[in-house]
């Protein structure tokens, strides 16, 4: 198997784990969202996980997924340690995205691009 299908077969294994995570969190918010802002909140950051991941799966956008993913994972630990929970999982999936972009030749998306 070359390196390319490797990686790919690497980002497919990472997406689905994502999505599999992100509906399983999504659920949950769904299910307390009525009871408290946190579940509402949950549920978004899943459904924009979701597509963020399904986006990663399209290598010419894959920088912005990245960038995208990147972003729900900082929130996640801002809520996570707001919650009182150790947020280290979600600085490997950030690593995780970072290392399968880079790999491809792609990093996330700038912050401010220029023309």
């Amino acid at each position: 198997m070359s390196a390319v299908w490797k990686l790919r077969l690497f980002r497919w294994i990472y997406v689905a784990f994502l999505v599999q995570a992100s509906v399983g969190t999504a659920l949950g918010g769904l299910h307390h969202a009525h009871e408290n802002t946190h579940g509402s909140h949950l549920l978004a950051l899943a459904l924009i996980e979701i597509v963020a991941a399904l986006a990663f799966l399209i290598e010419r956008v894959e920088g912005y997924a990245a960038t995208a993913l990147i972003a729900v994972f900082a929130i996640a630990t801002v809520l996570s340690i707001a919650s009182g929970e150790w947020p280290l999982r979600f600085f490997y999936y950030a690593a995780t995205a970072l290392f399968i972009a880079a790999s491809a030749g792609r990093s996330p998306a700038p912050a401010c691009a220029t023309s």
